[in-house]
């Protein structure tokens, strides 16, 4: 297996369920798309990468998801 597949699978994994079905569904339609017409461009590839290279999590406790749930919502 490549070495950057095998890298976003590890990552995947550590993901929520509900992200990983996300995930999943999206490589999924990726293959059941593999024809000529399914292709990313160079900039989404890039993009890819760096949001897999972020290891900032998007919030570290349920407080803080909480909090800009509340602010976003009022």
């Amino acid at each position: 297996m490549d070495k950057l597949l095998e890298d976003a699978i590890t990552r995947l994994k550590a993901l929520p369920l509900d992200r990983q079905h996300e995930a999943a569904a999206l490589l999924l339609n990726f293959l059941e798309e593999e024809g000529d017409h399914a292709h990313l461009t160079p900039e989404q590839i890039e993009e890819i990468e760096r949001r897999l290279s972020d290891a900032e999590p998007l919030a570290s406790d349920d407080h803080e998801v909480r909090a800009t749930y509340d602010r976003l919502t009022k």
